[in-house]
């Protein structure tokens, strides 16, 4: 009888050794997806911050050139003014 309970006892070991390995395996699986999903949406986050860093490098080169431009049309303009350049001769008579 002795040897029956023990070879009852092994069985029921080893179903729930099973049942556990089932479990971990399912969660497992579970766990890859997750993980695919993370995956997919860092590429995606890290894609959209690449592009937003060079849309955003661009608005400032853009800018700086602007800034470029505005400064030399206002070094042109003051240069004109002290030069006379409003169609006067300089003497502020006309």
């Amino acid at each position: 009888m002795d040897v029956e309970r023990t070879m009852e006892f092994i069985l029921e070991q080893m179903a729930h050794v099973a049942t556990m390995q089932a479990k971990m395996e399912d969660d497992l699986a579970r766990r890859e997806k997750i993980g695919e999903r993370t995956d997919r949406r860092l590429d995606r986050a890290i894609r959209l911050a690449v592009r937003e860093a060079r849309n955003e490098r661009r608005r400032r080169q853009e800018l700086a050139e602007a800034q470029r431009a505005t400064e030399a049309s206002l070094k042109a303009f003051i240069e004109s003014l002290r030069r006379g350049g409003n169609g006067s001769h300089g003497n502020g008579k006309e």
